[in-house]
């Protein structure tokens, strides 16, 4: 019998600028590529493509889709972590990263720009394409 749970999660986000994408991530994550190459339909039509490890999960980097609005573009994503995210969200800064503060009703940010939640706290930071990206540490027992 197969189990629909055996599989890991891929995410693919498409982007107005493959270089220029790949450039930040490898930047502000501070990892190259596990892959660089193309994928191609059966009539051999080939699309520039480039794989992430984040948080273990791969992230796909793809082209936009001709026409598509920038808002069909965007997919979000959590990372979770076990590692205070003060330091984290300083480090990711120095890195480049810029970060979404806009208020969310019940999650006041505290001084480090931390969201504080009853189970977790959290931040967002947000790609070059608008791509949220949440890292997010939940507390013990919850």
């Amino acid at each position: 019998m197969t189990d629909p749970l055996d599989a890991k999660l891929d995410l693919n986000l498409r982007v107005a600028d493959l270089e220029a994408s790949i450039a930040w991530y490898s930047r502000v994550f501070g990892a190259e590529p596990l892959f660089r190459g193309e994928d191609r339909t059966l009539a051999g039509k080939a699309t520039a493509m480039a794989c992430f490890r984040l948080g273990g999960v791969k992230v796909w980097l793809l082209p936009a889709k001709q026409g598509a609005a920038v808002g069909d573009q965007r997919v979000g994503m959590a990372l979770m972590t076990r590692q205070p995210l003060a330091p984290l969200r300083r480090e990711l800064a120095q890195r480049g990263a810029r970060f979404d503060d806009s208020e969310t009703p019940g999650f006041p940010i505290d001084a480090d720009g931390i969201r504080q939640g009853k189970d977790a706290e959290f931040f967002y930071l947000r790609d070059p394409d608008g791509h949220r990206i949440e890292y997010c540490r939940t507390f013990r027992g919850a």
